[in-house]
């Protein structure tokens, strides 16, 4: 019998209550743990007289010794399906244990037997003995791949069951033979394994629209937990030169946040900017960018932070050397001082800028449990023992973002190291490197906007970036001013307090390419949720659905939008509102 149509059987099977009563008792017991079949032998062992027996090793409790009817040791069937990870079922053929290779049917107080399909005469009849179904230990060599060994001295019974073979899972999918540009395209996964469970599934030319036309060859590939590939499924799609949706159109009614897609971003140019409430938090900036590329070990940044910070650090390996960055605290205060160091965001090492910006951003953002560092006078720490552990090899880069503060005093050293290099001793002793770039203390660098006016009745948007002023700070180490244009580290919530049902949030670049993350009432969106976003593009970010029951005129919930500038993208950005009401 095939695979598939076995599947298609057993699916309709049901366990018999009748068989969950006859095979409780001598087995595993009540509060037995089943093991799910693995690709080794199993070994069981009983004692003559024991209600324990060990299975591969480990020990099991038994409700009854093994039982020995007229001279024959008997072995409950229950034991044995489940260390195999047998199937178990009664119909009017008699009770079944199957596996996909081995199948075994039984009837009570007969000896007769059929394993896959044949005869087989068992020494004694299976029977019920205190509720349980059993067969005569000999039938274990003749009903399973199985051996077992007497050791008369210490009344032991010794079982080998070899493993069946894995059998690989089968892809398998359903999706239409022909759609119209933009249409929805449904995919009903039908994949399954017969032995185990697919843990991982692989697509190529899937896709939730299409919008050229063609033919687009979609296959699937999936993974079981014993490390076997299916053979590929393969259907191909017609897609029609009819338009259904442009690309705009249907993600607007379908996206999911971190979609992107085109847009006119000269159109958006006419929206009107949503009148705005600024205020700033009290956040102390620490930034090391300067120099992004360093030649040497070297210190980056030097300076003192004594209340709520953020320190950020973005910088790329120009050397032909493996090398790593370190940031060493130290009190230099007469009093001990607790730091805290709270959410933060590590990425790296990789040549491209965009990508560990991004992931740094991203992490950043998910959160991070606080850590606690106690600093007694005159002494220094590693800030992040697993910053040193990122080691960058020629031109590959890092960034990073994390939040401190501390009940004192206390110097942040942000240094270049070669690999082998210790930070702790290096600390004060190496020259600083020549400033190219960005680097300093800003203060009051986060940013709070309010928006009370109703969004999302036509379409409107918000400019983050580019607010006035660019952020001013002082580098400690020249005693001059700096300049964070692109507003590096400093975190922008929005509230938007009256949010229409129905508005989509476009996040949109306007000063380069764009590849990051947002936070919208507290979720992580990647934006965009693959690549990056170009000019003429937008991703995506959240739609204000109607909760599920509202009714009459509830007001909908507010949205809260978290976000700061990754590294290597661009400041300014647009959060633009469309109405719901465009795609109704």
């Amino acid at each position: 019998m095939n695979r598939e149509r076995w599947i298609k059987r057993t699916a309709r099977q049901v366990i018999a209550a009748s068989l969950l009563v006859s095979l409780v008792g001598t087995g595993f017991g009540s509060k037995e743990e089943v093991y799910a079949a693995e690709r080794q032998p199993v070994n069981l062992a009983f004692v003559h007289g024991s209600k324990q027996m060990t299975f591969n090793g480990k020990v099991q409790n038994m409700t009854t010794p093994l039982p020995i009817v007229k001279g024959v040791t008997m072995i409950p069937v229950r034991t044995i399906a489940s260390s195999v990870g047998a199937r178990v079922y009664n119909d009017n053929k008699g009770t079944h244990i199957d596996t996909y290779f081995n199948k075994v049917t039984l009837n009570i107080n007969m000896r007769g037997a059929r394993r896959n399909g044949s005869y087989v005469l068992l020494p004694a009849a299976a029977m019920r003995i205190n509720d349980t179904m059993h067969v005569p230990l000999s039938a274990v060599k003749q009903l399973w791949n199985a051996g077992y060994v007497f050791n008369a001295q210490l009344k032991q019974i010794s079982i080998t069951i070899q493993p069946d073979p894995n059998v690989a899972p089968v892809a398998d999918f359903k999706a239409p033979l022909e759609v119209r540009l933009g249409e929805p395209v449904e995919f009903e996964d039908l994949s399954y394994d017969p032995d185990g469970k697919i843990i991982k599934t692989e697509w190529t030319g899937r896709k939730s629209a299409y919008f050229e036309p063609g033919f687009y060859t979609v296959t699937q590939s999936v993974y079981d937990n014993e490390g076997t590939w299916s053979e590929k499924k393969e259907q191909i799609i017609n897609v029609i030169d009819e338009v259904m949706y442009t690309p705009y159109e249907y993600y607007m009614r379908y996206g999911n946040p971190g979609d992107k897609f085109a847009l006119d971003a000269k159109l958006m140019n006419t929206f009107k900017e949503v009148a705005t409430f600024e205020t700033k938090g009290h956040t102390t900036l620490y930034m090391s960018n300067a120099p992004e590329r360093f030649f040497g070990e070297g210190l980056l940044y030097e300076d003192v932070l004594d209340s709520p910070s953020r320190i950020f650090l973005h910088h790329r390996n120009g050397t032909q050397e493996r090398m790593k960055l370190a940031v060493i605290v130290t009190n230099t205060q007469s009093e001990t001082v607790k730091l805290t160091l709270g959410n933060r965001g590590l990425a790296g090492p990789s040549v491209n800028a965009m990508q560990f910006g991004s992931a740094a951003v991203t992490r950043y953002l998910t959160g991070s449990a606080p850590r606690e560092l106690i600093l007694e006078p005159g002494t220094s720490a590693v800030l992040l023992p697993e910053l040193e552990k990122i080691i960058m090899n020629p031109d590959e880069g890092f960034s990073g973002l994390m939040d401190v503060d501390m009940d004192g005093p206390l110097t942040f050293s942000a240094m270049a190291l070669r690999e082998t290099t210790d930070g702790l001793s290096s600390v004060f002793m190496l020259e600083e490197l020549e400033k190219v770039g960005n680097r300093g203390l800003f203060l009051d660098t986060d940013q709070y906007i309010d928006v009370t006016e109703t969004v999302g009745l036509k379409e409107s948007k918000l400019r983050i970036g580019s607010r006035g002023t660019s952020m001013v700070g002082e580098d400690a180490l020249t005693g001059g001013l700096t300049y964070n244009g692109g507003e590096y580290g400093a975190v922008t919530t929005v509230r938007l307090k009256d949010v229409a049902y129905g508005t989509r949030i476009i996040l949109n670049p306007r000063a380069g390419i764009f590849q990051g993350a947002v936070s919208v009432n507290g979720k992580v969106v990647a934006v965009p949720t693959g690549g990056h976003l170009n000019l003429g593009e937008g991703a995506l970010i959240y739609t204000q659905k109607k909760p599920e029951g509202a009714v009459g005129l509830q007001a909908p919930p507010e949205v809260t939008i978290k976000y700061t500038s990754p590294g290597a993208s661009s400041l300014p950005i647009l959060f633009v509102f469309i109405p719901g009401s465009n795609f109704d």
